[in-house]
């Protein structure tokens, strides 16, 4: 068995439009049979580029992209066959005309897979994604939601060696979400199926993936897109800062100038309930608002979003959680050092001061 399904190394892809061009550099990433990788960052990040190329439906501009211990791109049949194990499902699938039995058998046809296989395969992987029975069903006027997971089972028929997803849950509801969560577990661990998934949803990531790729602006990042505030920076000599929205500053350290890009990781902020006897006093990087969210990412972790002049996700232990008795609706009142401010985008440092 190959020791990873992907390999990268110093990867680079670009594309040059008429409007806007991008570039994703990526200096190595290895993925292994059956694990979970997911992919976290803002738009334009690069998540749907990198899974394009992971499904070979582009290929890299330079660098390296082996699959399986080869290179796909060696001749067409190689080719073929790579896209054949690697199977993408698009945040917006496009379905044929015809039954849901009518997709979910195209792709078993083309992989020349034995008729007397389809029923069974069609039988299991709409019960995966809980449409038993749907076979005869027509894909016209399928909701958004029925219709990503007809596309995802329509993948999940053909057993592929890769499954990559590209918001899995975008249109589902939260419930349905989590247990197509538990599908995609399964496959995994049950049929060695290596998952790569997109996603906006930094909880769903802890929850599900092995390892988690940070990406912004076609980089890997320390952090992920939680927190995440651009602004053109300003700066005393001694500190700079940035206003994401007019009259509202991040302050973080060093005299820097040019549009930036900073992030915030959620687990150095501090949180307090609206009155408490430790809340900060007002001061750079104090910020108010009110809980609009709360998750758990495992058992002893909650994830918090606080909304006010700007919305922060806080991470912090679930039992610290309950002895502030913060919960949903409640004001708070956030903080975070300077230095916790990480600068992800260009930078241009100003001149030394005399």
């Amino acid at each position: 068995m190959n020791e990873f399904v992907y390999k990268l190394d110093d990867m680079g892809y670009a594309y040059r439009g008429p409007v806007s061009s991008f570039s994703l550099e990526l200096e190595s990433l290895r993925v292994g049979p059956g694990e979970i990788l997911a992919l976290v960052g803002p738009n334009g990040a690069g998540k749907t580029t990198l899974l394009m190329l992971l499904a070979f439906l582009a290929r890299p501009g330079r660098g390296r992209l082996e699959f399986l211990g080869g290179d796909p791109w060696a001749n067409e049949a190689s080719v073929v066959r790579a896209r054949r194990d690697a199977v993408l499902v698009t945040h917006h699938p496009y379905l044929f005309k015809g039954t849901v039995a009518d997709n979910l058998s195209f792709g078993l046809r083309l992989r020349n897979i034995p008729e007397a296989e389809w029923p069974a395969r069609l039988r299991s992987a709409l019960a995966l994604v809980e449409l038993e029975g749907w076979e005869k069903k027509s894909v016209l006027g399928l909701s958004a939601g029925q219709a990503q997971r007809v596309a995802l089972a329509r993948a999940l028929a053909l057993r592929p060696r890769v499954l990559l997803l590209d918001e899995p849950t975008a249109n589902i509801d939260a419930g349905l979400g989590l247990r197509m969560e538990a599908v995609l577990r399964e496959v995994s661990r049950e049929s060695g199926t290596t998952v790569v998934f997109s996603t906006h949803n930094f909880s769903q990531a802890s929850r599900l993936a092995d390892d988690i790729l940070y990406l912004s602006d076609g980089r890997r990042v320390e952090f992920s897109h939680e927190n995440c505030f651009s602004g053109t920076a300003a700066t005393d000599g001694r500190r700079s800062w940035i206003e994401p929205r007019p009259g509202v500053r991040i302050f973080f350290p060093g005299e820097t100038r040019g549009h930036v890009t900073c992030v915030i990781n959620p687990a150095d902020i501090r949180l307090f309930a609206a009155g408490e006897a430790a809340e900060p006093s007002p001061g750079r990087n104090v910020f108010g608002g009110r809980v609009t969210r709360m998750e758990t990412t495992d058992a002893a972790t909650a994830l918090v979003r606080a909304s006010g002049s700007l919305t922060f996700r806080i991470a912090l232990p679930v039992a610290e959680l309950e002895a502030k008795g913060i919960s949903l609706s409640r004001d708070v009142l956030l903080r975070f050092e300077p230095e916790s401010v990480k600068i992800v985008g260009p930078r241009t440092p100003g001149n030394p001061r005399d």
